[in-house]
């Protein structure tokens, strides 16, 4: 009876929960989140179809990721094994290089001893004297000496670049004159020694315009067998111009051309013409009271050392 009741008493306080819970209001839902709505999507033009991709084949060497079996387990890693750091390998130090300056530029030292020779080609104009005969006549420079070649030694300082005095020796091997035609020992020798001065213009390092200007005593000498007569006398003016073009530091080419003039006073010895009747009018050391100038042309080349220059 006890336990009816108490099945009635529950039975009874469900419903009356059940009608209040249908008559409460239900509980108010939170606002649908707003929908999104995707651009809309332009259409291709009619006849427009999109480019198809092309295969492209893997690269060699590729394989696809395999799933490895069951029960498989990759080996453990190995922990990186510590290294001492080594110190370098001792690189042999580079042999020591010897210190070689630049060659210095080519130029003309300041100061130095001036050495060198001259070779030329000279040929004697005009006349020697005038001859005792009833014409009053020149004896001509081409009846006693001809053409010929002629070597030169010179030895001077160069003091500032551009001052030279010198002494030189000149000797000349010339041919016979007209006088001794058809004479087979005959020849004829001149000498010429004295002082110079050299004087350079321009830009002395590289090519230089030279004047040159010397005096000394002129000695004409002429053989025909065992005989052998001289004339000499004082050349007073011999002048040279050229240039003076620096090859090294301490060397040098000069090309000239000169032109001298003087006269003959003095007289040694003899000598018999061709003819084998006539000789000079002046001989046997007498002095030639009428002497006329003559003129030297000559054209040639020198080359100088500047031995010690600085």
């Amino acid at each position: 009876m006890r336990v009816t009741l108490i099945g009635l008493g529950l039975l009874c306080s469900s419903v009356s929960a059940s009608t209040a819970f249908g008559q409460a209001p239900p509980p108010q839902l939170p606002p649908p989140p707003p929908q999104y709505y995707p651009p809309p999507q332009q259409q291709p033009p009619p006849g427009y179809y999109p480019p198809q991709q092309q295969y492209q084949p893997p690269p060699p060497g590729y394989y696809p990721q395999q799933q490895p079996p069951p029960g498989y387990y990759p080996p453990p890693q190995q922990q990186p094994q510590y290294y001492p750091p080594q110190p370098p390998p001792r690189v042999a130090p580079p042999p020591p290089v010897q210190y070689e300056p630049p060659e210095p530029p080519t130029h003309a030292p300041k100061f130095s001893l001036w050495v060198g020779p001259r070779l030329a080609y000279q040929g004697f104009g005009f006349s020697f004297y005038r001859n005792d005969d009833n014409q009053r006549t020149a004896e001509t420079t081409g009846n006693l000496i001809g053409n010929g070649v002629s070597t030169q030694i010179d030895v001077g300082a160069r003091i500032s670049h551009r001052y030279i005095p010198y002494i030189f020796y000149n000797h000349g091997f010339m041919l016979a004159g007209h006088r001794f035609d058809g004479a087979n020992d005959a020849s004829s020798s001149t000498d010429f020694y004295g002082v110079g001065f050299r004087f350079l213009s321009g830009d002395v390092d590289s090519v230089a315009f030279l004047s040159d200007i010397s005096i000394g005593r002129r000695v004409i000498t002429l053989k025909n067998g065992s005989e052998k007569y001289e004339m000499s006398g004082f050349e007073f003016f011999n002048l040279a111009l050229g240039a003076e073009i620096r090859i090294m530091t301490l060397f040098t080419i000069e090309p000239t051309v000169s032109i001298s003039s003087g006269s003959l006073n003095d007289t040694k010895g003899s000598v018999t013409f061709a003819d084998g009747i006539r000789q000079p009018r002046y001989q046997n050391g007498a002095v030639i009271d009428e002497s006329r100038p003559y003129i030297l042309l000559g054209a040639g080349v020198g080359g100088h050392f500047d031995v010690f220059g600085k």
